[in-house]
């Protein structure tokens, strides 16, 4: 699981430090010192262990939507995404195409989603987040009893 919202800066080869409680979380997923990053529903790039992986894939096969849509999900999923392993320091490399899609080009918030990461360009984060605040109470009210 991961938790919390961490400020960081992309250095100049493109490359983010992932903060070390999220990075402790992967490792205990025992999937190793890597992330699969992908385009997010919103304009953020997500990062998923390779198990959370495996079970997003499992989920194109339920039936819940038509194969012509599984196709076209598993075709820009993994189209546009990447497996990335991180580095002795804790940096991952952000590719290009993911960052053009998020918008990202130097300041960005990590953000633990529980099931995932996301990593969001810093002021498109803020107002993200501004908007979804005002519906929090009535979603959470649905959520948790």
């Amino acid at each position: 699981m991961f938790f919390g919202t961490y400020k960081h800066t992309i250095d100049d080869n493109g490359r983010l430090t992932v903060p070390a409680r999220l990075r402790e979380s992967v490792i205990q997923s025992q999937d190793g010192p890597r992330l699969f990053l992908a385009c997010g529903a919103e304009k953020c790039i997500v990062a998923y262990t390779q198990t959370r992986i495996s079970e997003i894939l499992d989920g194109t096969k339920n039936g819940s939507i038509s194969r012509e849509q599984a196709r076209e999900f598993k075709r820009i999923f993994g189209g546009e995404g990447a497996m990335q392993p991180w580095d002795k320091q804790g940096r991952i490399l952000l590719p290009d195409n993911l960052k053009d899609y998020a918008g990202i080009t130097r300041e960005v918030n990590i953000v633990g989603a529980l099931d995932c990461i996301e990593i969001w360009d810093a002021q498109a984060y803020v107002t993200r987040l501004d908007s979804a605040k005002a519906a929090y109470d009535d979603i959470a009210g649905k959520i948790i009893p």
